[in-house]
């Protein structure tokens, strides 16, 4: 009989749950972490059609690149987070807790012997690799209590958002190798907080615990949306409008 993680991991979990905002069975936790920039910009994005620019085509092919794993099977990921002495995957997870089902799918999860140690999101800039927002912080934040809720022991999980400037000039084999050397130095654990202050080859590692009450504080700020309780709550700060794909179309936007 499977139990534990092993029985609430799904392979589909945003299709349980109940209705939520805009018919959604299960809150993202990148949307929740949108939330924090912009709920208007979360809002258009159910209105209108997905749209692309250069600035999320190179986002979309740096993650392809720095993140590639091996294909595996369903079967094979349940043995290698169980068996294996240190395992990287990336998977979808899911949850119910409080009001809301909450979904989301982290860039890559460290195990060590059947325990995740780090949740690892990559986040690419044009910025500041330096500065991590609220948002980011809050999605990462989700993502460790999507893994405690499914039952893992997240007693010593780190949550390391990695801020990696798109400008940033690599060979193929340093982008090959860019995951296998971030989880090394994890693990070996080497002072990345201390990076949080000062860029190294455009890349930033900010690294902090996860803390079941910060989720709880974060699911506080942001469920009333999505029970639809209250209106979608819009930027004041023109920059933050100026950089939404959204300008054009959204009603509260301070810039056209």
């Amino acid at each position: 009989m499977v139990t534990g993680w092993k029985k609430n991991l799904s392979r589909d979990p945003f299709a349980g749950g109940k209705q939520l905002r805009h018919g959604v069975r299960a809150v993202a936790a990148s949307a929740i972490g949108t939330q924090f920039f912009c709920e208007m910009k979360v809002e258009q994005s159910f209105l209108h059609e997905e749209v692309e620019t250069e600035e999320k085509t190179e986002g979309t092919v740096l993650h392809e690149q720095l993140l590639a794993m091996q294909p595996t099977t369903w079967e094979k990921l349940l043995e290698g987070i169980e068996k294996r002495e240190l395992y990287v995957a990336s998977f979808p997870l899911g949850a119910d807790f409080g009001r809301l089902s909450l979904a989301g799918v982290p860039d890559a999860v460290v195990f060590q012997k059947g325990r995740p140690s780090f949740v690892l999101e990559l986040k690419t800039t044009r910025g500041d690799a330096t500065i991590l927002y609220d948002g980011q912080r809050a999605q990462t934040v989700i993502y460790g209590l999507l893994l405690e809720e499914v039952g893992f022991d997240c007693a010593s999980l780190r949550l390391v958002v990695v801020k990696f400037r798109r400008q940033t000039p690599m060979s193929e084999e340093q982008r090959a190798d860019f995951l296998k050397g971030l989880t090394s130095d994890l693990v070996a654990g080497r002072d990345l907080d201390r990076l949080a202050s000062t860029s190294k080859n455009g890349m930033v590692a900010h690294s902090f615990p996860y803390r079941r009450q910060e989720a709880v504080q974060t699911l506080s700020r942001t469920e009333g949306y999505w029970l639809n309780e209250r209106s979608p709550i819009a930027s004041t700060n023109p920059n933050k409008c100026r950089a939404c794909e959204f300008r054009s179309v959204c009603p509260s936007s301070l810039v056209r």
